[in-house]
């Protein structure tokens, strides 16, 4: 009786397994975390908040107001990531000034960042609490110096529904992020049909693997 059981198990498994494959297994990008809520204002004065955002895929970056040449290079880096077929209907660029500045400041870096295939919003706030609780929600790397403390490069995607759903420490290859976000395309795309169930299978695993978020 018993090893009926243990037959009809790993026949199961196996069964499961050509399936699997047969359905092709897709590829997931990790649900990290809830991405934290803001309203910030943009280099034109209007308050864009998360919520007014839902719906589009994010591509977060984080850096001073005044653009120097390490933080040039970094957005040039990122400019040159962002796949050519992004448009802003479904993706969104976005730059947090990581330190308390004005609307003038706002706009002064947006027109100096190096154009990407979807146009840059530059977003702040003279509110410096607000601004390090986002900072701390997105988990963004800081160093200290003697001048203070600076955010480090880091570069997140954001899903339509707000969750987080890849972090970059070094910038990506155009190929990588395109691979990345054409995954995640796909996912929310293919998750409307009896596919969602592959998808959700696809993310326990993961999931289990890791140990949980």
């Amino acid at each position: 009786m018993v090893r009926r059981f243990v037959l009809i198990i790993v026949l199961s498994a196996a069964v499961f397994s050509l399936l699997w494959s047969a359905l092709a297994a897709p590829r997931v990008l990790p649900r990290l975390r809830v991405a934290p809520g803001f309203g910030l204002q943009d280099s034109v004065g209007q308050t864009v908040s998360s919520d007014s955002l839902r719906g589009q895929t994010l591509l977060i970056t984080f850096g001073p107001a005044h653009c120097e040449d390490p933080c040039r290079e970094w957005s040039e880096r990122v400019a040159n990531a962002v796949p050519v077929q992004a448009t802003d209907e479904r993706v969104q660029l976005l730059w947090i000034v990581a330190e308390p500045v004005n609307v003038e400041e706002l706009a002064q870096l947006e027109a100096s960042l190096v154009p990407a295939a979807v146009p840059w919003r530059v977003l702040g706030s003279q509110d410096a609490q607000q601004l390090e609780r986002i900072l701390d929600g997105f988990r963004a790397p800081r160093s200290l110096s003697a001048s203070g403390s600076s955010v480090d490069p880091i570069l997140v995607i954001v899903d339509p529904t707000g969750i987080v759903r890849a972090e970059y420490r070094v910038p990506p290859q155009r190929t990588t992020l395109a691979a990345d976000m054409a995954a995640l395309e796909r996912e929310i795309r293919e998750s409307r049909s009896l596919r969602r169930y592959l998808y959700e299978a696809a993310h326990l695993f993961f999931t289990c693997n890791v140990g949980g978020t």
